[in-house]
């Protein structure tokens, strides 16, 4: 019998050999793939933490104290600040706007409302320039004094994190 075979060809070889690699190919880029997954969230843990840090900083300001160096209103923060925690550097930026609440009136409106400042609303933006493929986090809290006599004399803080 002439036409009977009893190896492999070559073909059939190569064709074997092809799946195989693209067996191994597919595995080696789902195990990177999780890998650059778990940086992120270690980056991403990171950061959160720095944010809360940064939350309970201002916290513990008295509230005449709460505002950006030489922006409305002002303040002892800095606009932007670097900040390394573990092995990650974060850039966090801060930006704090005063909140004039229409509840007790509106400057120039009915009634008018005297001290438009009522609360300051604090944003956080952090981002992470030596982190691979960071999607940057922010933050949004608001506070207020304990009372409209105690913002006078830099009373305690109420903050509500969004």
């Amino acid at each position: 019998m002439r036409g009977a075979r009893n190896g492999s060809s070559l073909i059939d070889i190569i064709i074997g050999l092809g799946i195989v690699v693209l067996l191994f190919g597919g595995i080696y880029l789902v195990y990177f793939s999780l890998f650059n997954a778990i940086l992120n969230i270690e980056a991403r843990n990171a950061a959160s933490a720095v944010l809360h840090r940064q939350v309970e900083l201002i916290r513990n300001l008295p509230y005449a104290s709460v505002g950006v160096q030489g922006g409305v209103p002002s303040g002892s923060l800095l606009p932007q600040q670097t900040v390394s925690y573990g092995s990650y550097n974060f850039i966090v930026a801060t930006t704090i706007r005063n909140i004039d609440d229409p509840f007790d009136g509106t400057l120039g409106g009915v009634p008018n409302d005297t001290a438009p400042a009522d609360y300051k609303l604090i944003q956080l933006a952090i981002s992470c320039p030596g982190c691979v493929n960071f999607n940057p986090l922010s933050i949004t809290t608001t506070v207020a004094p304990k009372s409209l006599e105690s913002a006078s004399n830099q009373g305690s803080l109420f903050i509500n994190v969004f």
